[in-house]
């Protein structure tokens, strides 16, 4: 590498842009390691996989992209053909790494409203599919380096030029953006579906058949009732709630002095409870809203200026920067979005931060409670 001369000059907005991008690197870095610490920490859920994956991902655009891709935009200098290769290698991996774990994180939060007590089978295919997102990744990036690009030769004064060969950036686009997004939409509209079905028919989907019996049994018994949005299964005893038959014949349980539909009065609600289901199903739905629109807010704009400028060199600089630098952020804001927007995983960090016995707090990202 060559000596670096700031581009432009030692301006203020020179000075404000390194600021801005040191911070979104720091930020990136010190966000995504707290959630692997928290993952690390705590008890194993078929959502760590996909998460840890998402902020290893992220990490790794934090600790070795971004310092580079700052420097591409702050100094004019030569890189050196063999550390630009790898670079570019590792930017591409990470954030097509990123994405498609977001896609995973959606195939586990549909699974786990479709499928809550099958555990093992989710966490078994979870940990498949996280590992299947690195070689993914490393066959979209890896053809970067043996395709060059028609920029080589154009723009000499900044270190690393991007590859915009035509054929290589639909390839590259494609695998990395549009089918994953397709894949999220689909999965993020059928889980708000999911969860838009009334509580007292979801409530039993995937849960213990009903017996045939062809009347309710008069001797009160202790019942399964499955949490919604929840892994666990809540254990209530029939001789002081009151008993109502769901739509499949079976008996949902409700505290006493309650009517289908209405809320507990007591301050402490259980977690099996309806209000407290409904709450959580309310703030999965919000949150899940959020997501999507943070992950296309984020990535849709360079994924249209990436192949509008491999066919007509027509985007300016400033647009190209705002655009790349917008999709970076999305890793600073993922541990912020799918962790800290859950009270479970904020729970873990602050155990993971002050104390050194492991919590024993499950990390559920995919439903917020």
């Amino acid at each position: 590498m060559t000596t670096l001369q700031p581009r432009g000059g030692l301006t203020s907005l020179w000075c404000a842009e390194a600021a801005a991008m040191a911070a979104l690197a720091t930020a990136t870095v010190i966000g995504n390691a707290a959630v692997l610490v928290a993952l690390h920490r705590s008890k194993t859920a078929p959502a760590h996989y996909p998460l840890a994956s998402l902020a290893a991902a992220d990490l790794l655009v934090g600790m070795f992209v971004l310092p580079v891709a700052a420097a591409r935009e702050l100094f004019m200098f030569h890189l050196d053909p063999l550390i630009c290769n790898f670079w570019k290698t590792l930017d591409i991996m990470c954030c097509t790494a990123s994405i498609l774990s977001l896609c995973c994180l959606g195939w586990e939060r549909w699974c786990g409203i479709t499928a809550p007590f099958a555990r093992a089978r989710r966490a078994k295919r979870a940990r498949l599919f996280a590992g299947l997102v690195w070689p993914l990744s490393l066959a979209v990036a890896l053809p970067t380096i043996f395709i060059p690009s028609p920029k080589a030769l154009v723009n000499e004064d900044k270190g690393c030029p991007d590859n915009t060969n035509i054929g290589y950036v639909f390839y590259c686009a494609t695998l990395s953006f549009y089918l994953p997004a397709i894949v999220m939409v689909t999965l993020y509209a059928r889980i708000l579906s999911a969860l838009s079905v009334p509580l007292q028919i979801r409530s039993h989907r995937g849960g213990l058949p009903c017996p045939d019996t062809g009347q309710a049994d008069k001797t009160p018994k202790p019942v399964l009732k499955r949490c919604a949005a929840s892994d666990d299964i809540c254990s209530q005893e029939d001789q002081t709630n009151a008993v109502v038959p769901s739509p499949k014949g079976c008996q949902l349980n409700l505290p006493e002095g309650s009517k289908p539909g209405s809320c507990p009065t007591s301050p402490v609600r259980h977690p099996g409870a309806p209000c407290s289901i409904i709450s959580r199903q309310q703030r999965a739905t919000r949150t899940i809203i959020r997501l999507m629109a943070l992950f296309l807010a984020c990535w849709t704009p360079f994924f249209i200026v990436l192949p509008l400028d491999s066919l007509c060199d027509c985007v300016w600089d400033s647009v190209w920067q705002w655009c790349t630098w917008l999709g970076f952020t999305n890793s600073a804001l993922n541990p912020l979005v799918y962790a800290a927007a859950s009270p479970s995983v904020r729970r873990a960090l602050q155990a993971s931060l002050t104390s050194s016995v492991k919590p024993e707090v499950p990390l559920t990202p995919v439903r917020n409670r």
